[in-house]
């Protein structure tokens, strides 16, 4: 999006990188006058320790989630399918979460245990997160094509002992048909370990029994992200080594407060850079590499004019995925009960609360334990829920935005007012993990027994 040439912000990308880059040879430049070397070698060896082991975890941890295509064949499509695990009854819901939740708990005791420093504590617990989220969706995707699946042979089954419902049936199967192969692909014959590992590689987190593809690699692309990744991790390491772990390390000399202020920028300036790396290159190289067709990772989240249009544009693979399989799941239960009878609060508060607003609060509610979660296992420290608590509090500051004509109607204070809370909040959200995690330890940040 940012690069298309008839964007307007494309300049203003290039003046961003010329100026980063022209402050980073500055700041390398007095670094060297003051210690005698460009680059702060500490961070460098916390990263590095334990490399291998942490790699060969990752491998682990990706090949494992191959689980779930004996899971779907054998239970749910298989020829020997229990017929206690009808995909079509909630137990197999309940018997899918079990699985998940399972392989969860293997893997976040498995990196509690390994004695990493809190930077492969961080990367393993992210990947993790984004693991299971594909686990999720290929399971329940294929829960929900293996109901149709089974519906569709029991209608062909009554096909033809009513001929008044024949035409009925009939309408029913193509509708299912159509579900059940959508392109070219076919539901079952797509449940194989190439099908899965394609979906593993490509830059998706929804699961889909076909994808938009390509006609070729462009390898000089490729290259060209390759070296992006590298330039943006060297640009990444020098802000965080050189601009934030120095104040981090005297923050309990200085004060919370203090700190916050000076990693406003850097935090933002790292904020950005997450965004570049994340979805500009490495996203956009593996979908290269997998003729994956769909390039919109993000849209313009930086007009952003709430927290709420933020979530919709800032992460669009999250997004699709919360939207799959939080919002609209709940919304269309919160609709199909709203007019049941009966009584009590919580009753009275399905008919008083719209499915939209039910909706964004439980994928509010789910997005918050998440985060809180792979916060508490990278950490190992729980910061009373403060991450959790910091999320759900967009809640009523959406519902506001909203509701109050006179603020909505003025857009750039919307926008300013949003980056006003990104810049400031992010790094005090940091500061507050990270004196509740270092401090009372030591204060060497980068010392890979901190945390």
């Amino acid at each position: 999006l940012m690069y298309q040439g008839s964007d307007r912000i494309r300049g203003l990308v290039t003046c961003f990188w010329t100026v980063i880059g022209a402050y980073l040879i500055s700041l390398l430049l007095s670094h060297y006058e003051s210690n005698g070397e460009f680059l702060a070698s500490g961070l460098a060896s916390l990263i590095f320790s334990r490399a291998t082991d942490l790699v060969l975890s990752d491998l682990a941890l990706v090949l494992s989630t191959a689980f779930v295509v004996p899971f779907v064949r054998v239970l749910w499509i298989g020829r020997w399918q229990p017929r206690w695990l009808d995909p079509r009854h909630p137990r197999s819901m309940l018997f899918q979460a079990a699985a998940e939740i399972g392989w969860l708990v293997v893997w976040y005791t498995w990196q509690g245990t390994r004695g990493w420093p809190w930077s492969q504590r961080c990367f393993f617990s992210l990947h993790t997160a984004v693991n299971w989220m594909k686990v999720h969706s290929y399971l329940s995707t294929n829960r929900r094509l293996a109901c149709s699946l089974r519906t569709r042979d029991e209608l062909k089954e009554r096909q033809g002992s009513c001929k008044e419902e024949d035409e009925t049936i009939q309408t029913q199967i193509r509708d299912l048909d159509a579900e059940l192969c959508p392109y070219s692909a076919r539901f079952p014959e797509t449940q194989t370990l190439a099908n899965y590992a394609m979906f593993q590689l490509c830059p998706a987190l929804v699961y889909e029994i076909e994808y938009p593809r390509t006609s070729r690699i462009r390898w000089g692309y490729v290259a060209e992200k390759t070296a992006g990744t590298a330039g943006i991790f060297i640009v990444f390491y020098i802000v965080v080594a050189h601009l934030m772990i120095p104040h981090l390390e005297r923050m309990h000399e200085v004060g919370l407060l203090l700190t916050t202020v000076h990693l406003m920028g850097p935090m933002a300036t790292c904020w950005l850079l997450f965004f570049f790396i994340t979805f500009d290159s490495i996203a956009n190289g593996f979908a290269e590499l997998t003729c994956f067709a769909d390039r919109r990772f993000y849209d313009d989240w930086w007009n952003a004019r709430g927290l709420d249009d933020f979530s919709r544009k800032w992460n669009r693979p999250v997004h699709m995925f919360l939207a799959r399989h939080i919002y609209m799941p709940v919304r269309e239960l919160w609709k199909g009960r709203r007019d049941a009878a009966g009584r009590g609060l919580f009753r009275r508060m399905q008919k008083s609360m719209p499915p939209s607003v039910a909706a964004m609060a439980a994928t509010f509610f789910f997005s918050s334990i998440l985060h809180e979660v792979t916060i508490v296992v990278a950490c190992h420290r729980w910061n009373h829920g403060l991450f959790f608590f910091s999320q759900m509090m967009q809640i009523p500051l959406i519902l506001f935005t909203e509701r109050a004509a006179w603020f909505r109607e003025q857009q750039a204070l919307r926008n300013w007012s949003f980056w006003l809370a990104m810049v400031f909040f992010q790094p005090f959200l940091l500061c507050m993990y990270t004196y509740g995690a270092f401090v009372p330890k030591t204060s060497d940040v980068i010392d890979p027994s901190g945390m």
